[in-house]
This record gives C-alpha cells, structure tokens and sequence, in this order.
C-alpha cells in the first residue's frame, strides 16, 4: 500500500523551528553557522527557483485543462498527442527533482544535520498521485468525450497539486534554511556540481526554469553562483530555445485550439549576443493563495519568445 503524504507540520508551530536548533545537530564538527556566508535571500536560491518552475508548471498545466474543457466537443488526435507530450516533460522534470533531492543534496545533508524524514518520505506518496494522473494521460485518445476526460484528469492532478504544493513550502521553510545554515554556497556549489557531472540536467528541465523563473532572475542567478556568462550562450539558452520550440508551443496551441506550427531555430540563433525578449517570471503566491482554487492563481507566463537575433 502507498504511503500518504501527511499533513501534519514537522514541527508543532513554525514559530518553533530554527535551523540553528541543537537537536538538527550531528556532530560539533559542523555547525549551523554558515546563513551569514550566503550573498543573496533565500528566496532567491536555485532550489526555491526550481519549485517555482514546478509549480508554474503545474498551475500551466490547470489552465490548458480547463480551455481544453471550455471547448466541449471531442479530443482531436493533435490535442491527444500535445496533451501527453507537454504532461511527459512535466513528469521527467518531477522525477529530476526529487532524483537530485534524493540522491545528491539528501545524503550529503544527513551528514552535517538531521534532515526530517517527512520532506523524503513524501516522495512517494507525492508520485503515487502523479501516476494516477499519467495513467489516464496515457488512455487518451482522439475521439474521447472532452467534458468526461478533461474532469476525470483534471481531478487527479489537482489532487496531486494538493500533495505536492505543500511539500514545496515544506522544503523551503525546514530543508532550505537548514542547507544553508550547515553549508556555505561554495560548498553547497560543489555537491550540485558533483551530482550534475554524473546526471547533467535534462535541457527541458533548464528551459522551464528559465521561462518561469525570467531572463534576467537567471542571469543574475549565474553571477551569483559564479557560473561563467558565457555558459549563458553555450548552454542555457539554447535550452531555453528548446523548451520554446518543444514544450510552450503544445501549451499556447492546445489553450488556442489551434494545432500548433513550430517555430524554426537554428544554432546561430541560440548562440546570438543580441538583446532578447524575455519570459515574463513566474510568481510565487503567497501561502495562502496555494490552496486556493484555480482560477484565484496568476503569475504564470505562457508566452514563450525563441532567443534569436530577431528579437533584438
């Protein structure tokens, strides 16, 4: 039987929780005293900059259900295939995630302090409910009733919203200021970039987290973390070109109704200097506003312009 992932707080009031709390302690050879080291807020970190593109990732995902839904009628066969296309790289960039969380930042955490169990053990029972949801995706085919399919899905992945939105806050308000309490950012630096040389981040994955995180949030994030600027145009935004041209394209096509046409890219264009035309940030809502109902979410772009010499 799956776990359920529970509700109940890892600690009895957030008021109780401190990072520098002698019980998260493993040995006195590491010492939460390394916050001060960190050059930028918490908020501003790549693991909170993830969750963000997961979660406008999810939220997208609601609001291209409900104008496949406002169309009535039946699933044609390229709104099947998109639909199952844009779900897939949401799935594979989960599963990146909590990999990373799991097998990299996990084990090293667990060495310096306890890292509560609820924030792993949630994992499984955050993925039982996505599977529920992919399982139908996988089902759908051209010709089926959109009103039937569309609330039987949408029921499924709201749920798993419900299971995973919260986790996220979880791992902000425990894991995050634990991380950086125990561990200063060059340290921190080197085990993503230990664990990135053995499994190099999907391009997709990249791309979304810069569509939903802004041009300029990224850029100043690589300074930030020391990441040369030219990486910007070897690696990241041609990602982020990938993610335009792959992914947002299904998206706006099947919330127009409008089997889509595919822009065309070429690798000097994802290589050029020029100014670009940026994604507009996805922003987070308050603690509050996650458990509302969809249609009280924003912040979400889904407009998505290609990075080329065109759009200077």
């Amino acid at each position: 039987m799956s776990k359920v992932a529970s509700s109940q707080p890892i600690d009895d009031s957030l008021k109780n929780f401190s990072p520098t709390d002698p019980k998260y302690k493993v040995s006195d050879d590491f010492l939460p005293d390394k916050e001060c080291l960190w050059p930028y807020a918490a908020d501003q970190c790549g693991w909170v900059m993830v969750h963000n593109a997961l979660r406008g990732e999810i939220i997208q995902f609601q609001e291209t259900l409900a104008a496949i839904k406002a169309r009535r009628g039946t699933l044609k066969a390229w709104e099947v295939e998109c639909l199952q296309d844009v779900f897939i790289a949401h799935l594979y960039n989960m599963e990146e995630h909590h990999s990373t969380e799991d097998n990299i930042l996990s084990p090293e955490f667990m060495k310096r302090f306890h890292y509560p169990d609820k924030l792993t053990d949630d994992h499984e029972a955050i993925f039982a409910q996505l599977d529920k949801a992919s399982d139908i995706v996988k089902s759908l085919k051209a010709g089926d009733d959109t009103i039937t399919t569309i609330d039987s899905l949408s029921r499924e992945f709201n749920r798993y919203k419900e299971c995973i939105f919260p986790h996220f806050r979880e791992e902000e308000t425990y894991g995050l200021p634990l991380s950086r309490a125990y561990f200063s950012p060059k340290e921190f630096q080197k085990i993503m970039s230990k664990g990135h040389e053995k499994n190099p981040p999907n391009p997709e994955a990249i791309g979304c987290f810069i569509h939903f995180n802004g041009v300029k949030t990224i850029r100043h994030f690589l300074k930030a973390e020391g990441i040369p600027y030219f990486l910007w145009y070897l690696e990241v935004r041609r990602s982020y070109n990938k993610y335009v041209t792959e992914t947002l394209v299904k998206v706006n096509a099947l919330k127009a109704g409008v089997e889509p046409m595919y822009p065309k890219t070429s690798c000097f264009s994802c290589m050029s200097l020029s100014a670009v035309a940026e994604p507009v940030p996805f922003v987070q809502p308050s603690v509050a506003a996650h458990d509302k109902s969809l249609n009280t979410q924003d912040g979400c772009s889904t407009n998505g312009t290609v990075l080329s010499d065109e759009a200077a």
